[in-house]
């Protein structure tokens, strides 16, 4: 089975997703909407808690981005490739901790530069929030070291690259455990593993989460042990495909009707419905042309620049121009030149350190 396309479509949207979701919420009125379930008009009640909440899901996507990661990172050892635990390391570190570094520092500049300039801009408590404090050097040694100290204070989008970064880790294992042995056992063995993590790690919130936001890989890695068998099956009940657009927004569309039932018990459903969503761009023309679409296939190539790069460019943005014009409109249109930005940050920053001669020269001989 061949890469496909329609991944680099889907991740594309849903960068464009999360930043969309940071922007609103930036807003008082999104921010009250999303957190409070507050609403302005009936049109942001409209808009929060029925499926059209699928254009700002912002934490929602995020379980997209872990579905497909599962499935790409498992791929090449489903397929019988050995593992060499130095060389992946590297490759990992290179194509994440690398880049992340990069807007790291880039962000913390701005912080000791701008951070009091953006004093004056105040939005909501999302975005005042951004930048409120300089990151202690105990913050920032851990911030570097890939762990989540102070980062939403930072930028909102940095934490689940600390949650990737260490689950991928472990994936090339999970590959090589669904090659050699049936699906049943390889499941049944890693949820008790998980459930035991669960337990242990209950008072290190990082790790906790690291250990619930891994079942969303291996879902992804089960899809892609079984993936033509699944699809097979969607074929003849194609009609589910609608009912992604349900599950996907579930959390917000049952409190539409004052149902909550746990965030992390509807996120389970969110996948659920980002795998129907998968299996129905995949077997649909129509949906495969869409997502194999020239902007759609740029915004996927962009994608983990816009995703890294989005939150620091936007409230910089805000900062300087919300000194000349209205603060809420230059944060509305900022994601015209955020996706434009993180187009110059591909190109230039992320490629040009992915070529770097000390990042390319194997560090452990096979």
């Amino acid at each position: 089975m061949k890469r496909l396309k329609v991944f680099d479509g889907l991740r594309g949207l849903a960068a464009v997703v999360v930043m969309l979701f940071h922007v609103l919420t930036w807003t008082e009125v999104g921010h009250a909407a999303n957190y409070q379930q507050s609403f302005l008009n009936i049109s942001w009640k409209a808009w929060t808690v029925t499926p059209l909440k699928l254009l700002w899901s912002g934490n929602e996507a995020v379980i997209l981005f872990y579905l497909i990661g599962g499935f790409v990172l498992v791929k090449p050892y489903l397929e019988g490739r050995e593992l060499h635990f130095p060389s992946f390391f590297q490759k990992r570190f290179t194509r994440l901790v690398v880049p992340y570094w990069a807007v790291l520092t880039a962000t913390l500049l701005c912080i000791a530069v701008f951070g009091e300039m953006k004093e004056g801009i105040v939005l909501s408590g999302s975005f005042d929030a951004k930048w409120a404090e300089v990151p202690s050097v105990a913050e920032v040694v851990g911030q570097f070291f890939v762990w989540d100290a102070n980062l939403d204070v930072t930028a909102g989008a940095f934490w689940s690259i600390v949650q990737e970064w260490r689950i991928s880790l472990v994936m090339p294992v999970v590959g090589i455990l669904l090659y050699r042995y049936s699906t049943g056992r390889v499941v049944i063995g890693v949820l008790a593993l998980n459930r035991i993590l669960a337990l242990l790690l209950e008072e290190a919130p990082s790790l906790h989460r690291t250990n619930y936001y891994f079942l969303y890989f291996l879902a992804g890695a089960v899809l892609c042990k079984h993936f033509d068998e699944i699809c097979s099956w969607f074929r003849k009940h194609s009609w589910l495909g609608w009912l992604s657009l349900v599950l996907i927004p579930i959390q917000w569309v049952l409190m539409g009707v004052g149902v909550d039932i746990g965030r992390r018990q509807s996120l389970i459903l969110t996948s659920i419905g980002f795998i129907l969503l998968i299996l129905w761009v995949v077997e649909s023309k129509t949906l495969t042309r869409f997502f194999e679409s020239a902007w759609l296939q740029f915004l996927g190539r962009i994608s983990f620049s816009l995703y890294l790069t989005h939150s620091t460019f936007i409230v910089l943005f805000t900062t300087i121009f919300g000194q000349l014009f209205d603060p809420t409109t230059m944060l509305m249109v900022s994601p015209l030149f955020a996706i434009w930005f993180a187009w110059i940050w591909y190109e230039r920053v992320e490629q040009g350190l992915l070529q770097l001669k000390i990042l390319r020269t194997p560090l452990f001989a096979k």
